[in-house]
């Protein structure tokens, strides 16, 4: 190719991207994209595909079954050439379709005996109407009765047939008169026929169920069902769309059964990986007038479709269907080698199913799969494990393989017919590396081509001696309760999983925004982190699952506002999913929710947590200067987010003890003062009358303009100012960083911390030794209790936002739950009470976050 036509050809695929991408299917190009497998491929022979790079990939998904032989095979492409060559006329309806009439008498010959009419189609979804059709006309009946996680297409009436509703909602699906029972379950089929006698038309099942997840039936199912159907007078119909011609090593799947169907629906590999198109084989006793008379098509059935259907038998049948031996023979080779591959990463594979050249292989939705805290435990939880390896065998190893459709976690195994055994063979080695990487956890293996890294040679092995497990069982009787949760910052997000110790922050960040990306309405970014298990001596026990968001503080900042309360809101559907009855909204979550009010109603409880983190604040504050001696009655506290919820509680509650407050929060306008920071102060005035303390004093009889005149109550929109003459400092913000340095605290100053992320740097300790910092929304979990996830503090501490949310699932008390700006002071000390009670205590006054 010369330097010209690379030029053109790539002008041309970046005109044909930027148009798929945003006049055909953006939301599935970003989905492919945020993992790497949106790869344009320019060109094709058998089983290799090649992208715009020049590199080659094998072909091991094989278009869902449509390539028999692989891409642009010879013998179709001859047949196509001489329709051209002969100028055989291509549409001609309304005519006898003698082409047509060809290619149905050789589809008569192979199929099972008696099915001697047939229709065409141009799909396997137009296949199951005209299957519908045609029961519902010869039996006058119309109940329609499918399977459990069966997949017959995505028109109305296949749609309907198609036993997922995640697939049917907001289409009308499934329409009157369709219902399902369990897939392999021959009981279940005979009772429902004897539940409703006369109702259904026809039975429409899966030899293997494809998109389902490659699952095979019990031995004898069909035959069972051929049976059942015909004892109820009901029509058995076969969908071989994806099973059928050759794909499990015999013409058709129900040949291996010795079944014959009433009616067989094909499409796929009719259409030699070159055209779309189906056909519809029947008894001929189904066929009447008032069918072939009135279902008619203007495409299906063509002279061009017709001839490539004949080749395609052509070749299936050549020396004795040595194709389709071919393809059992080689199947089994490779189901050995799959199953070899089981047995050598037992906690990452689960299962081999297929027969012939449709095989699945299905991994692991265990979050604890790894042995240790992990990232591709969640993915795992998620049932995202086989796109994550799917994407490491396109980009690292050029293999081609793709997830099911509804069985997310089964890796779909369906190559040419006509694949090589040194091709499978590389397969096989490639799959291979990839379950190792995955088997150790090692994230910069299976998934670091995302960011760039290059291939590893081998995995990374970590000693998992020692380390708990992200995920506790639950028993009898514990209160559920979830927590949402996302890092913090980018030191944070790698304190999860030690495999991202080998990523720069930038490659981190990466891997977030891919994780934000690779997410739908039908498969919700939030995920699964681990779980843990409150003990408390009071015999009450509480079982809590940690709901992950990928986005930092930042990241769910700059998120449109909308964006960004969908996402919790998915994160807290996937908690009450789970069966918790009060969820917390931890870190950012409850910023960008407007404190959980832009939630609304939810199917349980829902709280921020900020009651109890005020109330382990203020008992802190009052530990420290009681431990130091202190007195409280002549202190100056600054308070920085005096305008927040959690700040507004502190100040109001150390209001009655303590000599004078500096408010802190953001300006007005005009540089007034802000409304809520004015109206805070009211507050602090109202609660402080009766009090011990100098600002107490002054209070009495005054107002806020009294008390900013005597100089015992400031305001302040510039942190640094605001802390400067502070002996005590509550930072309470909502900042994603920190607001002061540590040249701008007084000599000597207390700090107590209860934002997250920290507003007062973690070196300020090592350059201002006279400082105390510490975090003041840090509680230690009850004796016992087993919460051992790293989400950035020690082992056996938590934050006081989380512990509320225990506290709630323990006490059943979820009225006290912290929801908007305004916490009750009665709720704030009830929830004391509650940790008391629960052995909830105080951490030490000191740092705890891990990172330190």
């Amino acid at each position: 190719m010369t330097d010209i036509s690379i030029g053109r050809v790539s002008t041309e695929i970046s005109i044909g991207r930027e148009g798929y991408a945003t006049a055909v299917n953006p939301e599935l190009v970003r989905l492919l994209d945020a993992v790497d497998l949106g790869v344009e491929y320019v060109s094709g022979r058998g089983t290799e595909l090649y992208d715009a790079t020049g590199r080659v990939h094998l072909d091991f998904a094989g278009a869902y079954g449509a390539l028999p032989f692989g891409h642009n095979p010879d013998s179709v492409w001859r047949a196509m050439d001489a329709v051209r060559a002969g100028g055989e006329a291509v549409f001609v309806q309304p005519s006898v379709l003698f082409p047509a009439g060809e290619l149905a008498v050789r589809l008569v010959a192979v199929a099972p005996q008696g099915l001697g009419r047939v229709t065409f189609v141009n799909s396997g979804a137009e296949a199951i109407e005209v299957a519908i059709k045609i029961a519902r006309s010869a039996t006058g009946r119309l109940g329609v009765l499918s399977t459990e996680n069966s997949f017959h297409g995505k028109t109305l009436g296949a749609l309907s047939a198609t036993g997922n509703s995640k697939y049917q909602t907001g289409f009308g699906a499934p329409a009157p008169g369709f219902a399902s029972v369990a897939f392999g379950d021959s009981d279940a089929l005979e009772r429902a026929f004897v539940d409703a006698p006369g109702e259904f038309a026809v039975f429409v099942v899966e030899p293997i169920q494809g998109e389902g997840g490659v699952v095979t039936p019990p031995e004898g199912y069909l035959a069972r069902v051929r049976e059942i159907c015909t004892e109820h007078g009901v029509l058995m119909a076969l969908d071989e769309v994806q099973t059928g011609l050759g794909r499990t090593g015999t013409m058709f799947a129900c040949d291996a059964d010795g079944v014959v169907p009433d009616i067989l629906a094909l499409a796929k590999a009719l259409g030699g990986g070159v055209l779309p198109s189906g056909a519809v084989l029947c008894k001929p006793e189904l066929m009447g007038e008032s069918f072939a008379l009135r279902h008619t098509s203007t495409f299906a059935g063509n002279a061009l479709t017709a001839r490539v259907g004949i080749a395609v038998l052509d070749q299936l049948t050549a020396d004795g269907g040595a194709l389709v031996a071919r393809a059992r023979d080689i199947g089994s080779i490779v189901e050995a080698e799959l199953r070899r591959l089981a047995a050598k990463y037992p906690a990452v594979v689960t299962d081999v199913r297929g027969r012939g050249l449709l095989l699945g292989l299905e991994l692991t939705d265990d979050i604890n799969f790894v042995g240790r805290q992990a990232i591709l435990g969640s993915i795992a939880d998620q049932q995202n494990l086989a796109v994550m390896v799917s994407s490491y065998l396109s980009q690292v190893e050029g293999i081609r393989v793709a997830p099911t459709l509804f069985g997310a976690r089964v890796l779909r195994i369906e190559p040419p017919l006509t694949v090589t055994e040194s091709e499978c063979s590389r397969m096989i080695a490639a799959l291979d590396r990839a379950l190792a990487f995955a088997s150790e956890g090692d994230l910069g293996g299976l998934i670091g081509h995302l960011v760039g890294r290059p291939p590893k040679p081998e995995p990374t092995a970590e000693s998992i001696v020692g380390k708990r497990l992200p995920f506790v069982r639950e028993e009898a009787g514990d209160g559920k309760f979830g927590f949402i949760a996302h890092p913090l910052d980018l030191d944070f997000f790698a304190a999860f999983d030690t495999s991202l110790a080998e990523f720069s922050h930038p490659e981190r960040g990466d891997l977030l925004g891919r994780f934000a990306s690779a997410t739908s309405e039908l498969n919700p970014s939030p995920f699964v982190i681990g779980s843990g298990r409150i003990i408390t001596e009071q015999d009450s026990a509480a079982h809590g699952t940690l709901i992950g968001l990928p986005f930092t503080s930042k990241g769910l900042l700059t998120l449109p506002p909308a964006a960004a309360v969908a996402a919790v809101a998915g994160a807290a559907n996937l908690a009450f999913e789970r069966g918790a009855a009060v969820v917390g909204l931890g870190g950012y979550s409850s910023v960008v929710t407007g404190n959980g009010l832009a939630l609304g109603r939810m199917a349980g409880v829902l709280t921020t947590g900020n009651s109890f983190t005020a109330a382990a604040s203020i008992r802190a504050v009052h530990r420290v200067c009681a431990e130091r001696g202190i007195d409280l009655a002549t202190v100056r506290v600054a308070v920085l987010g005096a305008a927040g919820a959690i700040g507004r509680t502190i100040a109001r509650a150390l209001a009655p003890d303590v000599g004078s407050i500096a408010l802190v929060g953001r300006p007005g306008e005009r540089g007034q003062i802000a409304p809520k920071l004015w109206d805070a102060a009211g507050e602090l005035v109202d609660a402080a009358r009766g009090g011990s303390g100098g600002f107490a004093g002054a209070a009495e009889n005054a107002t806020v303009d009294n008390l900013v005149t005597s100089g015992h109550l400031e305001f302040f929109d510039d942190p640094k100012a605001g802390v400067a003459r502070a002996d005590i400092v509550i930072a309470a913000t909502s900042a994603p960083h920190s607001l002061i340095d540590a040249a701008d605290l007084a000599a000597d100053a207390i700090v107590c911390d209860v934002a997250q992320p920290p507003n007062i740097p973690h070196d300020v300790e090592r350059i201002r030794p006279d400082v105390t910092v510490f975090d003041g929304g840090i509680v230690r979990l009850p004796a016992g209790s087993d919460f051992g996830l790293n989400y950035g503090i020690a082992p056996g501490l938590t934050y006081a936002c989380m512990a509320e949310t225990m506290l709630l699932s323990l006490s059943g008390e979820f009225e006290l739950r912290s929801i908007g700006t305004a916490l009750d002071p009665a709720s704030v000390h009830r929830l004391g009470v509650l940790a008391d009670r629960y052995g909830f205590e105080l951490a030490e006054a000191t740092r705890w976050r891990e990172s330190d």
